[in-house]
């Protein structure tokens, strides 16, 4: 009983060495002698849990200091995704030495013997928090620890995989995954299906890429609007993130906007201003862009007051809204797999494609380092996918980019669409390509926009594949040329061509048998 209670004083003793209450770089108060930390963040709740490490309570004590110290030089997520990896540790300790009053060199070089060889990178992770604890003269590393921790193997993790690799689940979409996205979006917005706000997170997500964190961050003072001599710009001033020691909204990254998304959240702010008018908030201007819409959000607050979205919830609100839209890859024949993540990947890869440089493509991507940005350059020359008449045909069934329906031109009331057939020359006499159910003016161009319109009816006896091979030829003559991005541009219609190519030969069949 006398070994148990002079336990119990050391650890109440060394509690004394936290205080009551502590702040977060970002002025957020929390009390670090409790065992779960609840950390508020501008844009959500980090968890910090220690009743589980099953380590001595002097260690974890220590541990308490360096995540306290961490929250006050770090901004809260980084200082959370660097606990979160040494609680990883610690759970190792107190699996085989619960009793540990301080991290041994034996901890270290038993954790890196458990890892497998494409998780030594861990580690490597490991040793460096060590070292940056035992540098702040935090108790709880031995000097031995420290000097291990120096001289151990640095191994680097395998990143980029999914990029270069052109993952169909985790990496950049294709061309024709990222326009049938944005097609069905705009058509899902057009028809009332989808909210302004959500409309407009998802083309900002497309456009910048921003992670849902810099989303949440948005304030309707970040969105500048100006004229000039009847021209006008839009720029929305987007917070960085994953910046080590700066506060919450400290620096800013001025981002262009073309017109039709800057009007999409121009009426976006207007509608939240009035909202925070409204609600007497003091200075509307503070308001978030997209206020969170659910009870469980953190700042959530019925009385009408625009309350800050998680990232979380923002990460959701994009997945939820884009594969609602239920469109297919052609590479997997199932829905798109959506995320804000293959969104960043995307803008990557296409910048890339464009020619941008690493100092450009780290810019546009919010990185700190040109690592990352090396990715998409090695894989740009890769992502021109070779497209041929039989290619185009396999795919189109997959891609669903025709939306419209093949008819008999007999059997049809619809207006018809007169085109000369591509290649025929001036002089080839006009042929009909299909009927048009709008019965009005159209801009678009036609025929080719007519082909992913869900307004045309090909007739089954048009000149589809003379259509068809015109397109294919043209792809090619621009990939020739070096421009990629607008070759790119032709696969959608290709596909759609290719689907109604298909059709008229089944159709044709089945008037034969």
């Amino acid at each position: 009983m006398l070994k148990t209670s002079s336990s119990r004083l050391a650890a109440e003793n060394i509690e004394d060495e936290l205080p009551d209450e502590a702040i977060t770089l970002d002025g957020f108060s929390y009390l670090p002698r409790l065992d779960h930390w609840i950390i508020v963040t501008a844009t959500g709740r980090k968890h910090f849990r220690f009743h589980d490490l099953h380590v001595s309570a002097e260690l974890i004590t220590c541990c308490k200091r360096f995540a306290a110290s961490l929250l006050l030089s770090e901004n809260p997520t980084s200082a959370y995704t660097t606990f979160q990896t040494l609680r990883y540790f610690l759970l190792h300790i107190g699996e085989y030495d619960s009793s540990s009053k301080e991290i041994m060199p034996a901890h270290l070089l038993n954790f890196r013997g458990s890892r497998a060889q494409k998780q030594l990178y861990r580690s490597t992770t490991v040793n460096y928090i060590v070292r940056l604890w035992a540098q702040l003269g935090i108790p709880g590393v031995s000097q031995a620890a420290f000097v291990t921790a120096t001289e151990m193997p640095s191994d680097a993790p395998k990143r980029g995989l999914a990029v270069r690799l052109l993952d169909p689940e985790l990496g950049a979409y294709t061309n024709l995954e990222f326009d049938g996205l944005h097609k069905a979006l705009h058509a899902a917005f057009a028809t009332g299906s989808l909210s302004l706000s959500n409309y407009g997170i998802c083309l900002l997500s497309a456009a910048l890429a921003p992670r849902p964190v810099q989303i949440a961050s948005l304030r309707l003072c970040d969105l500048r609007i100006r004229e000039n001599n009847g021209v006008t710009t839009y720029l929305l001033s987007v917070p960085r993130a994953k910046q080590g020691g700066t506060a919450y909204r400290s620096q800013f990254t001025d981002r262009p906007l073309i017109e039709d998304i800057g009007i999409v959240l121009l009426a976006q702010a207007r509608i939240v201003r009035r909202q925070a008018e409204a609600s007497g908030m003091d200075d509307p201007d503070q308001a978030p862009l997209f206020p969170a819409q659910h009870v469980n959000s953190t700042f959530y607050s019925d009385s009408g007051t625009p309350a800050a979205p998680t990232r979380a919830s923002i990460g959701m609100r994009i997945i939820n809204v884009m594969e609602a839209l239920e469109v297919k890859s052609e590479r997997t024949g199932k829905v798109i797999n959506v995320n804000a993540r293959r969104a960043r990947r995307t803008l990557g890869t296409r910048a890339a494609q464009e020619g941008r440089t690493l100092e450009q493509i780290a810019q546009l991507l919010d990185h700190s380092s040109l690592t990352a940005a090396r990715n998409y350059i090695e894989v740009s020359s890769k992502t021109l996918q070779n497209i041929d008449k039989k290619v185009a045909i396999l795919l189109a069934p997959l891609a669903q980019r025709f939306v419209g329906s093949v008819r008999v031109k007999s059997d049809s009331q619809d207006q018809s669409i007169q085109k000369h057939v591509f290649g025929a020359g001036d002089g080839g006499a006009p042929t009909d390509i299909g009927g048009c159910g709008k019965f009005g003016f159209c801009g678009l161009g036609k025929p080719l926009a007519c082909y992913t319109c869900r307004l045309f009816h090909p007739w089954t006896d048009g000149p589809h594949e003379e259509i068809l091979e015109s397109l294919l030829a043209r792809r090619t003559r621009m990939a020739v040329e070096g421009s990629a991005i607008v070759a790119q541009s032709l696969d959608d219609t290709i596909v759609a061509c290719a689907e109604v190519v298909r059709l008229c030969r089944m159709n044709g069949r089945e008037m034969v048998e």
